[in-house]
């Protein structure tokens, strides 16, 4: 289970609607707490994806962007548990080229759709330990969690 405070899910749908018509994205910094992927804050990103115009179906955070997030991670005494993006104009559901480019099982990979600019749905999706396939898991918004 994703366990996501309110207003960091507000965030992140303002972070999505602020990024289209192109891909937003980010990361979820948190803490596993039995099983679950409790998430304290965010580290949103420029999607650098090289053509701009695939901006609009791919994202990329580059690997500078990855050390920035899991030292900001590591001063607040939290870890990477996931990664944020939004799809614009298509449903929050993990695609084939999400797929090909999850690296973590155990990550959430938390989708928020945004049509026409306003954000709408969020699903969240955990890699298969054989990163064959992702499976949803369930979001629980809740308040800021502390400890």
């Amino acid at each position: 289970m994703l366990r996501l405070p309110a207003d960091l899910a507000s965030e992140i749908e303002a972070h999505g609607a602020a990024s289209y018509p192109y891909e937003g994205c980010g990361l979820l910094l948190g803490v596993q707490v039995d099983g679950d992927n409790v998430v304290r804050a965010l580290y949103p990103v420029e999607n650098r994806w090289e053509v701009e115009e695939e901006k609009r179906e791919r994202f990329l955070i580059t690997p500078e962007a990855m050390l920035q997030a899991e030292l900001a991670a590591m001063r607040q005494g939290l870890d990477i548990v996931g990664v944020f993006h939004s799809h614009p104009d298509h449903p929050p559901v993990a695609s084939p080229r999400d797929l090909a480019w999850a690296t973590w099982p155990g990550y959430s990979y938390l989708i928020t759709e945004v049509r026409a600019g306003q954000p709408g749905a969020s699903r969240s999706w955990q890699l298969t330990e054989d990163r064959s396939g992702f499976v949803e898991e369930p979001v629980r918004l809740v308040l800021q969690e502390k400890g």
